[in-house]
């Protein structure tokens, strides 16, 4: 395929499932938690079950501005799966979603009982017993989970604790902090056409190593791919350790190519330059970046916003 593919419309963004203005908007690039919610869908309730999806989502868009709520579907990944891309700006404003309804909200969570309370019969069929998942995410900030430095503990303006508070309270950036990308360029769930979720499991033994190589093989992509993708790391919390999040927000499918395409890149300054370096010091026994994966720990699924009509 040639470049004259880059042209070709995609599927609408996330974006047009709401009826809110831009700047209430919260996405993978300013909120401070990301819940990814997925359900799978069983057989033959496919329209039933996105209808809920959908109604699900909306009556958490409408109740507040303390949450977005955006619908995916798998591609390219299990046919038939849902994800709500929840995004809030802290976990106190989840807590505080869930408190909005009482009693059924705590239980059910930050999407509520609204829809499964009042349409109990057909949410309880329309999705596989057991298959809904969530995981919190938080986007990734120098310093969280063993990566301080010791050039940042001597340069208090480079400290990520929360000037003022009187317990040492970590304050996390929102993930758009991460790139130095034109920020009228900087793809997110609310303007991406396709997302590519990467998950890569990191051995606990080069967790500080791990995160400076996600962070710098993220920003090169942003850096050579400005206009076309936006790469995001995010951190999982209550889940397992040393597994990392990268939401690869990209303008429409045929950006695989553009992506393609600068891997393969062989020029001096070539970001593929990256992969090739060592990345374990020498005192640890030296190594690159297949040296912190675990064996298997790499995997990847591509989201679409599901299309409402």
């Amino acid at each position: 395929m040639t470049g004259a593919g880059i042209g070709v419309p995609g599927v609408l963004p996330a974006i047009h499932q709401l009826d809110r203005p831009t700047d209430r908007v919260l996405h993978s690039g300013n909120c401070g938690v990301l819940v990814q919610r997925s359900a799978q869908i069983a057989a033959g309730r496919g329209d039933e079950a996105r209808r809920l999806a959908r109604e699900a989502a909306e009556h958490v868009n409408r109740r507040d501005d303390l949450a977005t709520v955006f619908v995916y579907e798998e591609t390219f990944g299990v046919k038939d799966r849902v994800h709500w891309l929840i995004h809030l700006r802290s976990l106190e404003d989840y807590e505080a979603v869930v408190r909005v309804g009482g009693a059924p909200d705590l239980r059910d969570g930050v999407l509520g009982g609204y829809v499964a309370h009042r349409q109990p019969v057909e949410w309880g069929s329309a999705f596989v017993p057991g298959s809904v998942e969530e995981r919190v995410l938080l986007p990734h900030r120098w310093g969280m989970f063993g990566t301080a430095t010791d050039v940042m503990a001597a340069d208090p303006s480079l400290s990520p604790l929360k000037a003022g508070s009187p317990v040492p309270w970590f304050d996390v950036l929102p993930a758009a902090h991460q790139t130095a990308q034109d920020p009228e360029c900087v793809l997110t769930t609310a303007t991406a056409g396709v997302v590519m979720h990467r998950v890569i499991d990191f051995s606990y033994e080069f967790r500080a190593e791990a995160r400076l190589f996600a962070r710098t093989v993220a920003e090169n992509m942003n850096l050579n791919a400005t206009g076309h993708a936006t790469a995001l790391v995010f951190e999982e919390l209550f889940g397992p350790m040393e597994r990392l999040h990268f939401f690869i927000h990209m303008k429409r499918l045929s950006t695989m190519y553009v992506l393609m395409g600068i891997d393969a890149r062989t020029d001096p300054d070539a970001p593929r330059a990256a992969y090739l370096r060592d990345w374990v010091s020498p005192e640890r026994g030296a190594g690159g970046w297949d040296r912190m994966i675990r064996d298997g720990g790499c995997r990847d699924h591509a989201l679409t916003p599901q299309q409402w009509s």
